[in-house]
């Protein structure tokens, strides 16, 4: 009765830990997922932005994961997000095979999905932004055609084949040049990484290969096919443009300010318009499904345009009053937070002490259990001695049957059935009160106790296998031969002969 109260003491306080940790939980934080494709100055400026505009909404979480340029990977992440039950995936998908049907997956489990800055094969996604890059790939185009006169050799750096990016601007650019026959283009395919654009760019000009312009689908690819001509010492006879024009020393822009780039095409990162579109679709509020940012060429002539981000960058500096007073609310959900972790934790510990003392509890009538089984079986003195944790009706009753078994041992067409109505039980009765007394159900009992008197007959006695099976009540002497192997590890007969060479 003492352990029973401790235990209702225990499950109170439970309870009303539990009762406390709900009554603490306010408001669930909206989580939203960013998948990047990869990583790089450019992907972690859209990061940094939608985590500065994050601070515009209050109980906002991002979770940022990016794919190191594998599709596959990237799947397996966007399934991840979705066994979470993220409430929105912004992805900008590594290509357009290995993530569109993680793309499909997430829609169809409901979760909205924002393409971001790339395209999938699928219409199974809520909505896209980014900027044009068909329209990047026409006015790089443009621009080398008019500074080349509409003549000479231009080498085209792309990115990952399979990447929406690579396949518009492609497009845009050849749409372009197509217009201009004393144009040629070498295309290379890269992986926007700037070692193998290097590498490309060497072993196209080891091998003869001659370049008055250089179009690099990212300023990286760009940046590769300089060094490689600066080594050379032919760099001031290339007109190299790439597509990026992040502000910051040694980026696209600042190389075109040093005369290393022609120009650099200006493309928009804009985070604070993903979480615009982002919670305007989580809020119900109107929203375009595709959404286009406009850009622009950094070049020596207009670098001043640049400027607008730095302008833009300021501006946002200008919402920290705001953002200073969504951090304080922030700061005491975080307070409450670590209250809840605690609850938690107390609520964890007071369950582990509740399972162990029930397993505690459960181990002990294991063991008495085992205890009565054992003595019952093996046929002891004074088994009855491990009985005295039961009431005298019962002690009474398992006196009865273990003298009833031993009784109808040598009978093989004894059944459970006769042996209940002789103890004026149902099969059912019996079954339920021996297996609570002993673990074990009464033919499990009878079967353990013939095999334990066959064992011992064929140790202090010389009846044959057959003489021994049928005395303790096997009708086939091939099932006692198994039956006993099973419960000894050996057969009858090895035993016989085992104890034969003993006695010699």
């Amino acid at each position: 009765m003492k352990s029973m109260k401790r235990l209702y003491i225990i499950l109170i306080v439970l309870f009303s830990s539990m009762l406390l940790l709900l009554g603490s939980c306010t408001q669930k934080n909206v989580v939203i997922a960013v998948s990047q494709c990869c990583g790089g100055v450019w992907r972690e400026k859209v990061n940094n932005e939608m985590r500065l505009a994050q601070y515009q909404y209050k109980n906002v979480d991002l979770l940022f994961t990016t794919a190191e340029n594998d599709g596959q990977r990237q799947a397996r992440q966007i399934d991840s997000m979705i066994a979470r039950k993220v409430d929105l995936i912004v992805v900008a998908p590594d290509n357009v095979n290995d993530v569109t049907p993680a793309i499909e997956r997430a829609y169809r489990a409901h979760i909205p999905v924002i393409l971001f800055d790339r395209k999938v094969k699928t219409t199974y996604y809520t909505a896209s932004i980014g900027g044009d890059n068909v329209e990047a790939g026409r006015e790089v185009a443009r621009f080398l055609a008019s500074k080349l006169d509409g003549k000479g050799t231009v080498v085209e750096i792309t990115g990952l084949k399979d990447a929406s990016p690579v396949i518009e601007r492609h497009r845009g650019f050849h749409e372009v040049m197509k217009n201009y026959p004393g144009i040629k283009v070498v295309t290379l395919e890269s992986n926007w990484k700037l070692e193998r654009a290097q590498e490309l760019m060497k072993q196209y000009l080891d091998n003869g290969g001659h370049a008055d312009g250089v179009f690099g689908h990212s300023d990286l690819g760009a940046i590769g096919a300089f060094l490689e001509a600066e080594r050379r010492g032919i760099d001031k006879q290339m007109l190299i443009v790439g597509i990026d024009g992040l502000p910051g020393e040694w980026e696209g822009v600042d190389r075109v300010k040093r005369g290393q780039f022609a120009a650099s095409y200006v493309y928009p990162t804009q985070g604070e318009k993903i979480m615009e579109l982002a919670m305007n679709i989580l809020q119900g509020k109107p929203y375009k499904k595709d959404n286009v940012m406009k850009s622009f060429l950094a070049t020596p002539e207009n670098c001043d345009a640049i400027a607008l981000q730095y302008q833009d960058l300021e501006a946002k500096m200008k919402n920290l009053d705001q953002i200073s007073d969504s951090l304080d609310s922030y700061s005491e959900v975080s307070r409450i937070q670590k209250w809840m972790l605690l609850i938690a934790f107390i609520v964890v510990l007071i369950l582990f002490f509740v399972i162990y003392y029930i397993y505690k509890v459960y181990r002990k009538k294991l063991q008495k259990q085992k205890a009565v089984a054992r003595g019952f079986i093996e046929n002891k003195e004074g088994w009855a001695a491990e009985l005295n944790h039961l009431d005298e009706s019962n002690r009474y009753f398992m006196d009865r049957f273990k003298k009833k078994i031993l009784e109808n041992m040598g009978n093989a067409d004894m059944k459970m059935d006769d042996l209940g109505a002789e103890m004026q039980l149902s099969k059912v009765q019996l079954y339920r009160k021996v297996k609570a007394m002993t673990g074990k159900t009464p033919a499990e009992l009878l079967k353990e106790m013939r095999l334990q008197r066959a064992y011992t007959l064929l140790m202090q006695t010389d009846k044959t296998i057959a003489e021994v099976s049928a005395e303790v009540g096997f009708a086939l002497p091939g099932y006692f031969s198994s039956c006993f192997k099973k419960q000894y590890g050996v057969l009858p007969t090895d035993f016989r002969n085992e104890q034969l060479s003993k006695r010699k």
